[in-house]
């Protein structure tokens, strides 16, 4: 236990920077005074580890310092390959299958050998569409590394189609959506578009400055909606979509009927997840989902001359 939390301790710094004692002591639930005596056993054994004094002092790990290797237990080799294979599907490239066989020799072929893995993780489409984001995918890449404006051919969630300068900051993989993000030229501010949306993507001669205040994950659940509570009553063919979507414990029975309330992100997918269903689940709560869920299903009903 000790080792592991010396080690710990060692990875913390090198990856955080100067970091204060009680931050440490907080992270690992141990004492400030145990953070000390485990710190000095560090330096001790010849780890370049810095005590700066002041308000805002703290420990610190010169930047020039790298572990010449790096630990790891079986399991967390288990969890490595299993991220790894994971992605099997999202990338397939010389550098996925680099990253798998490395993984795999560390392992000395354990994971390998196991028939049946105890948890396996499937990124890939049911339709197999992946294959056609892959290009798209390494372009942007090329972008994003290259520090590259790139001009794309953009269809918003309106359909309204457009040319537009985007200076992509990285890609994003949000429940099976992949995503780019980065400054909109257009708008002058931080936005998230959809890979899947860009009929094309150009490499443009222009270069660009990493801005301030980009924050991806943010943006990741801005996109998802506010919360709100969604009340649903269903046909009993919709039970088992209902609990895959929303889980088991949000449906209840009640006077021979099926009714279904979970907190969801009222996003820009919410509606079209709901006429998924087609006329088996009807929205009783909130009124304004209920309204747009009826405003498209007469746009669809429309378009077949209803």
């Amino acid at each position: 236990m000790k080792i592991s939390l010396m080690y710990g301790i060692l990875l913390m710094l090198i990856n955080n920077g100067r970091i204060r004692r009680d931050e440490i002591a907080a992270h690992f639930e141990i004492s400030p005074r145990t953070v000390q005596r485990y710190v000095e056993e560090l330096a001790a054994c010849g780890m370049p580890v810095e005590s700066v004094p002041g308000p805002r002092g703290g420990y610190v790990v010169p930047d020039s310092y790298k572990l010449p290797y790096v630990l790891f237990t079986a399991e967390e080799l288990d969890r490595l390959r299993l991220c790894a294979d994971a992605l099997t599907g999202t990338f397939k490239d010389e550098i996925g299958r680099s990253v798998r066989d490395k993984l795999a020799a560390l392992s000395e072929g354990r994971i390998m050998a196991a028939e049946t893995p105890p948890l396996v993780i499937d990124s890939d489409a049911w339709n197999g569409s992946s294959g056609a984001v892959q290009p798209k995918l390494d372009a942007v890449g090329a972008a994003v590394s290259a520090r590259r404006t790139i001009r794309i051919n953009y269809t918003d969630k309106t359909g309204r189609q457009s040319y537009r300068l985007l200076d992509p900051y990285t890609a994003a993989l949000k429940e099976g959506v992949w995503y780019v993000y980065g400054w909109c030229h257009v708008h002058g501010e931080f936005r998230l578009f959809r890979l899947a949306r860009m009929k094309s993507i150009e490499l443009t001669d222009d270069t660009f400055a990493v801005r301030e205040g980009a924050d991806v994950r943010a943006a990741l659940s801005v996109n998802l909606g506010d919360r709100i509570n969604l009340e649903l009553s269903a046909d009993e063919n919709c039970l088992t979509m209902l609990e895959e979507w929303l889980g088991a414990e949000s449906v209840r029975r009640e006077d021979g009927r099926i009714f279904c309330r979970a907190i969801v992100g009222d996003g820009e997918d919410l509606v079209r997840k709901i006429l998924s269903f087609g006329s088996g689940v009807k929205v009783l709560s909130p009124r304004s989902v209920a309204e747009r869920t009826k405003a498209a299903a007469a746009g669809i009903l429309s378009v077949y001359g209803g």
